[in-house]
């Protein structure tokens, strides 16, 4: 079997998740705390930190109880060294014999963790960068400026921005109160620029 080296970048703990998941693949994030010796929150973000960076992917649980129903726990696999040139035949080089009981769910994997490689950068961008005191309210001011004749409630600014919408509502309120935005309707609440 091809091992994986951890990168110098990983936490501790991460460090630890993938030591454990390149011991136990095919091991879900329980298991995989269980080894490491890491709580099993801890485990489930290293895991998804570690298939952020491609060094990890997941095979997600089937539905075992119809529409609502319990799902099975993911299973997580490392991608080795061998797997990364060959993405659709990833499974071939790194399944020594003893691990033939994997070969079926490694090609359904290979789409899957492409899909949430691509998924993580957007989740990153948009809840994983902090702003600063006054940055949202200098973001909101920016928009009403860009668009200086529409009439723009919170919800809708916010899904624009990729904000919470109350913290929208609160800085038009702020700019509003400052003589920068107008407020037109009360309900439902609708500003412009002043």
């Amino acid at each position: 079997m091809t091992t994986t080296q951890a990168p110098a970048e990983l936490t501790t703990a991460q460090a630890k998740a993938l030591a454990a998941l390149t011991e136990h693949p095919g091991a879900t994030a329980r298991e995989i705390a269980e080894h490491a010796g890491i709580g099993g929150s801890t485990a489930g973000k290293a895991l998804t930190h570690l298939e952020s960076l491609n060094l990890a992917t997941r095979e997600h649980g089937e539905n075992v109880g119809g529409r609502g129903g319990r799902r099975t726990a993911d299973r997580w696999y490392p991608v080795t060294a061998d797997a990364e040139p060959e993405a659709p035949a990833a499974d071939e080089p790194e399944t020594p014999a003893e691990d033939a009981a994997d070969t079926a769910p490694e090609p359904a994997e290979a789409p899957v963790a492409e899909t949430k490689t691509e998924a993580a950068p957007k989740a990153k961008a948009r809840n994983g960068s902090r702003l600063g005191r006054g940055d949202l309210r200098q973001m909101v001011y920016e928009y009403l400026e860009a668009h200086p004749a529409d009439e723009i409630g919170p919800s809708g600014l916010a899904k624009a921005l990729g904000r919470s919408a109350g913290a929208v509502a609160n800085a038009l309120a702020k700019l509003a109160d400052h003589g920068q935005a107008e407020l037109v309707s009360d309900s439902p609440r609708r500003y412009r620029l002043k």
